[in-house]
């Protein structure tokens, strides 16, 4: 079992967390699981989970993604 690191000061984000501070930061851009896990170093299966539930301010369809440049699903953050 590998425990998480922690460091003095610092806060633990949740996938979740993470996920949409990268999606805004890529406003309008669209990533499959597989390019975010990357960015994110976390696993697709993970990324996949936390895109579902970050809902709102979301887009999941189906398109080319913007990083590996196939088809799949992607996600973007919409425009405010």
């Amino acid at each position: 079992m590998v425990l998480p690191s922690f460091t003095r000061g610092a806060t633990m984000e949740t996938i979740q967390d993470q996920l949409t501070l990268l999606l805004r930061a890529y406003r309008t851009i669209r990533f499959c699981d597989t390019c975010l896990a990357l960015k994110m170093g976390a696993f697709p299966g993970e990324v996949r989970e936390a895109a579902v539930l970050i809902g709102d301010g979301f887009q999941i369809t189906s398109g080319r993604c913007s990083e590996c440049l196939q088809d799949k699903t992607v996600v973007r953050a919409l425009a405010a």
